[in-house]
């Protein structure tokens, strides 16, 4: 595996444009180089590890953890072929699979995802569907005629337009949820049943040790200004269920989108609402506006604070009661109070947000724009350093990527997808058949 040592400065001199932060000559190497990984053709879509391991996927869809501290590999099996692991309902024969499908025991899992990983154990979220019979005798959507099962074909069929009518079209889906986990070494796993539904996947608190997740409950045609989300933790290298607690949230009658994140403590959870610019002006969220929603794990209870159109950076400051967000849309950088949601300092980025981070201390904000990498003190708010994209990734202009950047939780690394040049123009977009990188931060 090739290792690569290198070393970027920021741009200095005459060509140097000022930015709205107030900008000083950086004194020491940033965003250096530590290695390449190329044991897998994706780049990490989630934390996994505070700060030794990630898991990206190969060709053959085999998960790869991968050690950040010397690039040391290993290659897992597929998932759904580790003993113990949840599998969907084998039926081969399409009478007896709709007769199955009939008795409501009929499980279709259709994901594996590695959500936590200690190197010797992954935790993986199954997740799937299944069908059951609605409480009243459905109807035809086209005709109105009621359904009547199919004696020899087992299946749901309208005899008023004779027509057979798809499980999908005829009974109730619900989502179905597992946290396996695999030991490593005796390559056996084990699950534990989660919440039926559609969940938020939140993320890894991983101080305590436990992983969130986040369901919207569902309230048409009776919803007002509010509805209600659950939150739950399971433990990660068990999935037994940590706690469960219910908050309100804005009703969204296309749902909100969240993206998230977690406090290092683990005593808080950020939810951001997406949304994004129909004008100059404003988005298509309206009373409220888009919302950033502060969840007090110990207190149960949710605030709102005004968020920003395309909030694709977000990091969480409990020590200073502070809370950072960036836009991708407006390009702009906004510091807010954690604990009130008042304004703190707002200024522009160039080029539009793909993500933020920030060192253990939070002293320093890395602030990853789609024209440049910025090192912002968090004392003034001044940046202190900055590379131009195009100096990480030659030919590369414009970094057009978003949510695929990870900074490990001790600030000292950053893993970014490799980016190529796009055919239509000089803006970078992920190479599908590489890894990743993995950058020492400054």
């Amino acid at each position: 595996m090739r290792t690569p040592t290198l070393t970027f400065f920021a741009l200095a001199g005459a060509a140097l444009v000022l930015s709205a932060v107030a900008f000083s000559a950086p004194t020491k190497p940033t965003f250096r180089l530590e290695r390449e990984i190329n044991a897998c053709n994706s780049s990490p879509e989630h934390a996994v590890h505070g700060d030794k391991f990630a898991v990206c996927k190969n060709e053959k869809w085999q998960p790869v953890i991968v050690n950040l501290h010397n690039g040391a590999t290993t290659v897992l099996r597929v998932l759904k072929e580790y003993e113990g692991m949840p599998q969907s309902t084998q039926v081969a024969d399409r009478t007896l699979r709709n007769a199955s499908l009939m008795t409501g025991k009929h499980r279709d899992y259709s994901s594996y995802e590695v959500l936590w990983t200690s190197g010797s154990a992954v935790g993986v979220h199954v997740s799937g569907y299944h069908y059951v019979h609605p409480d009243t005798p459905p109807r035809h959507e086209k005709c109105g005629g009621e359904l009547k099962i199919h004696e020899k074909l087992q299946q749901y069929y309208c005899p008023a337009c004779n027509q057979l009518v798809a499980p999908y079209n005829s009974m109730i889906s619900n989502h179905i949820n597992e946290w396996a986990v695999v030991d490593l070494t005796s390559e056996k796993a084990t699950s534990a049943a989660l919440p039926d539904g559609w969940l938020f996947r939140v993320g890894n608190d991983f101080t305590g040790g436990v992983f969130w997740f986040a369901r919207l409950e569902p309230c048409a045609p009776t919803c007002q200004a509010t509805q209600k989300l659950t939150l739950f933790s399971v433990k990660t290298a068990t999935g037994a269920k940590v706690s469960e607690f219910q908050v309100d949230v804005p009703y969204r009658e296309k749902g909100p989108g969240y993206r998230s994140a977690i406090s290092a403590s683990g005593k808080t959870l950020l939810l951001v609402e997406y949304d994004e610019l129909q004008d100059k002006t404003r988005g298509f969220l309206q009373n409220p506006g888009v919302s950033a929603l502060v969840v007090d794990v110990a207190q149960k209870s949710v605030r709102r604070m005004d968020a920003l159109m395309t909030t694709y950076g977000f990091a969480l400051d409990e020590k200073n009661d502070r809370v950072f967000l960036g836009s991708n849309q407006s390009a702009k950088l906004v510091v807010r109070r954690l604990s009130t949601g008042d304004l703190i300092k707002q200024w522009s980025i160039p080029g539009g947000m793909a993500h933020l981070g920030l060192s253990a201390d939070a002293s320093k904000l890395y602030v990853f724009t789609k024209g440049e990498f910025q090192v912002v003190e968090t004392v003034k708010y001044t940046t202190v350093s900055k590379v131009a994209v195009k100096t990480l990734y030659p030919g590369v202009d414009k970094w057009m990527t978003a949510d695929r950047v990870i900074t490990t939780t001790d600030g000292l690394r950053a893993i970014t997808p490799p980016m190529i040049r796009a055919e239509l123009g000089p803006w970078g977009v992920p190479d599908p058949k590489s890894g990743f990188r993995v950058f020492l931060l400054p």
